[in-house]
């Protein structure tokens, strides 16, 4: 990757430490020489000047000059941090990011939020009191007033910064997500074309990828004024009772009402759905076709049909963004980049008769 003016002035100051050319106490170069010497604006120097002020290791006198303030040596962290790290898709995702930055001059942070906002915003603030270079997050409750938008902004205008799954419209951060709108379509062009005409959409609510896979299931369907649709947002975790109970009800209504075909907004959603069918005695898919979401390591063994989600490549493109992002300091036009999820079909899907 092509270094920037600004970085290269930084790295050698910094070789200029690690050589012992300058020492703590010495004076650097005045930002007139530095200027000349690299044939640069004196801004340019500035902004380098200004990045190892903050980094801890030069310190500016009015009147006198820029010091060398301390000869630490920068640690060069990376923070990734997840919606949950020990299940579903997020530990493929890590994997994929930690792949990419395995072989670079940088240690990764590896963050679990839990799920939950207030955990999320103490990590983050903790990061950043550590001084890490750059931060890849997948945000919990994205689609809520809860959600951490102004912090990451802040970040984001500070150290370079990836968000992913969900795109928060933060002007210096990049966003890498799926194309959810038009899966979420997709999956009510599959149900329109197999003959269903009692749909359901259950999703997660304070999720913005699953708002928009339900958005662009339910706009479809509404094209179709003949089918009926069931809408189920909820707010709590995949398979807490209380999605379950939700399952339960909708699977439970008199057969000319009962949905014959339901989208998913992920996977564990729809390994609920499987599980309340088979206590009310339904057949996935000879009562009801199934699509899910992510295609998560279980989808395969329940025959759920399915867009999966990249999970470990995803990791890999996020770190890759970033690095791009720390190479040009922050500088360039943050990356939006969209993924297409590829629909796997599965044996739960039937033409309604």
């Amino acid at each position: 990757m092509k270094k920037t003016k600004q970085s290269i002035i930084k790295d050698y100051i910094l070789d200029q430490l690690k050589s012992g050319e300058l020492k703590k106490g010495d004076r650097i170069l005045s930002e007139n020489k530095l200027a000349e010497f690299f044939s640069v604006s004196r801004q340019t120097v500035r902004k380098a000047i200004y990045d190892l002020e903050k980094e801890g290791y030069l310190v500016t006198r009015r009147g006198s000059g820029t010091y060398v303030k301390s000869m630490r040596k920068d640690k060069e962290n990376i923070g990734i941090l997840t919606q949950s790290l020990t299940d579903y898709i997020f530990p493929f995702i890590v994997m994929g990011a930690e792949e990419t930055l395995k072989n670079t001059k940088f240690n990764s942070f590896i963050g679990n939020a839990k799920n939950d906002p207030v955990v999320e915003r103490e990590t983050l603030e903790r990061w950043m009191d550590l001084g890490l270079k750059g931060m890849i997050v997948d945000p919990v409750v994205s689609a809520t007033k809860q959600a951490n938008v102004t912090l990451l902004k802040e970040i984001s205008e500070q150290i370079p910064t990836v968000i992913i799954n969900s795109d928060l419209n933060i002007p210096y951060a990049g966003t890498l997500v799926l194309n959810d709108y038009e899966c979420g379509s997709f999956a009510a062009k599959k149900f329109i074309e197999l003959g269903h005409k009692r749909v359901a959409v259950i999703y997660k609510a304070v999720h913005k990828a699953a708002n928009e896979r339900a958005n662009g299931f339910i706009d479809t369907i509404n094209e179709h004024k003949q089918i009926l649709l069931y809408e189920l947002p909820f707010h709590g975790q995949e398979t807490s009772d209380e999605v379950f109970n939700l399952i339960m009800s909708l699977l439970s209504l008199p057969k000319n009402n009962l949905p014959t075909a339901i989208f998913c907004s992920n996977d564990l959603v729809a390994m609920q759905v499987i599980m309340a069918a088979k206590k009310l005695n339904l057949d996935i898919p000879n009562d009801i076709s199934l699509i899910g979401f992510d295609d998560a390591d279980f989808a395969q063994a329940l025959e759920i049909s399915t867009f999966r989600h990249p999970k470990q490549q995803f990791g890999e493109k996020a770190a890759q963004m970033l690095l791009k992002m720390i190479e040009e300091n922050n500088n360039g036009k943050p990356e939006k980049i969209v993924e297409k999820a590829e629909f796997i079909e599965r044996n739960s899907l039937i033409q309604k008769k």
